[in-house]
């Protein structure tokens, strides 16, 4: 029963507003990591914030959820699912090339559709979904992290994840 299959622990970013100066440096810089051009549109982190409504800015970026509802969807709909689990990160991941473009992860995430942690794009004619995989083929941990100037962006890893939510 896939209810009772739990998996590994992930790492997760942390937003402080308070620390945000709206640069939106994280969603370039994720943008050329990822995708290697600058273009916001295909980040994995949002930043949210209003120039005519005083308030601290927020961010949209995937919470790597203890029970991935998306991992789960993809799991239980196709024979080679697309989502994995990254063994280093523990980051649930979409393999681009794996994606059949269904949408049941975006369907099945909770924090769909206010807050769109996983988007998708047009590769050769196709749909693809893709979301926060916490750079994890980088060394150096997400790469948002390492370039936000203010330091509004904060790696724990998993292990040091207790008692966070």
């Amino acid at each position: 029963m896939i209810s009772e299959f739990k998996v590994q622990r992930s790492g997760v970013i942390i937003f402080d507003e308070k620390r945000c100066v709206e640069c939106r440096e994280c969603e370039v810089a994720c943008s050329l990591f990822h995708e290697g051009e600058c273009n916001p549109s295909l980040s994995r982190i949002r930043i949210i914030f209003d120039d005519f409504i005083p308030r601290f800015p927020s961010a949209v970026v995937c919470k790597q959820c203890d029970w991935p509802a998306c991992y789960y969807a993809c799991l239980s709909l196709h024979e080679n699912p697309a989502i994995y689990i990254d063994e280093r990160t523990g980051a649930r991941v979409i393999d681009e090339n794996r994606c059949l473009g269904c949408g049941e992860c975006a369907r099945a995430c909770p924090l769909m559709p206010e807050n769109p942690v996983i988007k998708h794009k047009v590769v050769n004619g196709r749909r693809v979904y893709f979301k926060c995989d916490l750079c994890k083929d980088r060394e150096d941990g997400p790469v948002c992290v390492e370039i936000c100037p203010s330091g509004a962006l904060t790696y724990i890893p998993a292990n040091q994840r207790r008692g966070l939510k």
